[in-house]
C-alpha cells in the first residue's frame, strides 16, 4: 500500500508539472503573437497620426501648401502628397502599409515556429520525466517481487530441512524412516543449490559484460555448450541427440546464447522423465534460424505457455522439483537480447519444444 500510495503521489506530482510546463509554453506563445500583432497596430495608428499631423501643417502655413513634398517629404517618407483643385490630399503608402503587414507576419510567424518548438521541448522533456518515473516503478516492483519471490523459494525448502532435523532426533527413529528423510533432505538442499545458481545466473546476466557482438556459428556453439554440460547430462543419466549443419550464423553475445541454450537444456533434464532423451536441432533460414530443444517430460498446457517465462513461476511435476521459475524467465530475457524470440509447443503427457528463433547473421 505504501508503494501504491507514493506512485500515485509521484503521478499526480508529474502530471501537475506536465500540465504546468505546457500551460506556461501556450501562454507564452500566446502573449508573444498578442504582442508581435500590437506592434504592427501601434505603426500603423502612428501613420493615421502622422497623416493628420502633416494635413494640419498643409492647412497651417502657406508655404507647406506649395511645396508640401519638398518640406515634409523628409520627415514623413510613408506620406504621398498629391495636388488637388481643392487642395493637398495628404495619403499613407501603400507599400509602406504593406511592408508593415509583412513585418508583423515574419515575426508572428518566427514566433510560431519558436513557440512551437519550445512547446515541443516541453512535450519532450515531460515525456523523459514520465518514462524516468514508469521506469522508477517498474524498476521498484519488478525488484519487490524478485526479492519476495526469493524470499519464498528459500523459505519453503529451509523450513523443511528444519523440520526434518527436528524430525531425526526424535528418539526411536527407525533407520528407514532416517534413510527415508535424509534423502528427502538431499532433495531440498539440491533445490536450494539448483535456486542459488538460478539466481547466480540472474545476476550475472544483469551486472556483468557479456562480451562483444560476433558472427556465431550456432552448429559449434551448441556443441560448446553440451560439451560443459556432460558432467550435469552423465549425473542425470541424460541422452542428448545433437544433430546441427554448419554455417548457420546469428550476430550476438556468445553468453547470451550459451546462457539461453544451457537453461533450455538443464530444463529439459530435470522435468523429464526417466529415461531422460533430450533433442537439440539447428534448422538454418534466409532470415532467421531456429534452435529446438525437445524433451520428453510430461508437457505444459497450453494455458500455461506465456506463464512459464515469468519469473518465480513454476508449476509442480509429478517426481520432479519443480524449481524456482528463473530459467525459462533467463531464457526468453537472452534471446529477445539477441534480437529473436522464443516458442513453445507443448501438451500434456507429449514433452516440451522449446524454440529459439533467432535473425540471420549478416
Amino acid at each position: 500500500m505504501a508503494l501504491f500510495a507514493a506512485r500515485n503521489r509521484l503521478g499526480i506530482f508529474y502530471g501537475i508539472l506536465v500540465i504546468m510546463l505546457l500551460v506556461m509554453g501556450l501562454w507564452w506563445l500566446f502573449f508573444l503573437t498578442k504582442t508581435g500583432n500590437d506592434q504592427a497596430e501601434f505603426k500603423l495608428q502612428k501613420l493615421s497620426i502622422d497623416r493628420l499631423h502633416a494635413t494640419f501643417l498643409i492647412d497651417a502655413d502657406p508655404r507647406v501648401y506649395e511645396d508640401p513634398q519638398r518640406i515634409l517629404g523628409p520627415s514623413f517618407p510613408h506620406l504621398l502628397f498629391k495636388k488637388q483643385p481643392d487642395g493637398v490630399e495628404v495619403m499613407i503608402d501603400p507599400e509602406f502599409v504593406r511592408q508593415i503587414r509583412r513585418d508583423a507576419r515574419a515575426t508572428r510567424n518566427m514566433f510560431l515556429y519558436e513557440g512551437f518548438f519550445f512547446i515541443m521541448l516541453l512535450a519532450a522533456g515531460s515525456t523523459i520525466l514520465y518514462l524516468s518515473w514508469r521506469s522508477e516503478i517498474k524498476f521498484k516492483e519488478t525488484r519487490e517481487l524478485f526479492l519476495a519471490g526469493a524470499t519464498h523459494e528459500f523459505k519453503t525448502p529451509l523450513a523443511s530441512l528444519r523440520l526434518y532435523c527436528e524430525t531425526l532426533g526424535r528418539d526411536g527413529l527407525g533407520e528407514a524412516d532416517r534413510m527415508k528423510i535424509r534423502k528427502r533432505m538431499i532433495e531440498d538442499m539440491k533445490r536450494l543449490e539448483n535456486l542459488v545458481d538460478d539466481i547466480l545466473s540472474m545476476s550475472a546476466d544483469d551486472t556483468f559484460d557479456q562480451g562483444p557482438q560476433l558472427k556465431l556459428d550456432l552448429a559449434r556453439e551448441c556443441r560448446t555448450v553440451l560439451d560443459d554440460l556432460k558432467g550435469f547430462l552423465s549425473s542425470h543419466q541424460a541422452e542428448v541427440d545433437f544433430q546441427a549443419p554448419d554455417g548457420a550464423e546469428v550476430t550476438g553475445r556468445r553468453l547470451t546464447f550459451a546462457l539461453a541454450l544451457r537453461n533450455l537444456v538443464v530444463n529439459a533434464v530435470r522435468h523429464s522423465q526417466g529415461p531422460v532423451r533430450v533433442e537439440v536441432r539447428v534448422e538454418p533460414g534466409q532470415k532467421s534460424h531456429r534452435v529446438l530443444v525437445r524433451d520428453n517430460g510430461p508437457g505444459i498446457p497450453r494455458r500455461l505457455h506465456d506463464k512459464v517465462f515469468e519469473c518465480f513461476y513454476s508449476g509442480v511435476r509429478e517426481g520432479k522439483s519443480a524449481g524456482a521459475g528463473i530459467g525459462l524467465h533467463l531464457v526468453r530475457r537472452n534471446v529477445e537480447n539477441l534480437g529473436g524470440r522464443i516458442e513453445l509447443e507443448s501438451e500434456t503427457g507429449a514433452g516440451c519444444t522449446f524454440t529459439m528463433v533467432l535473425p540471420a547473421g549478416k
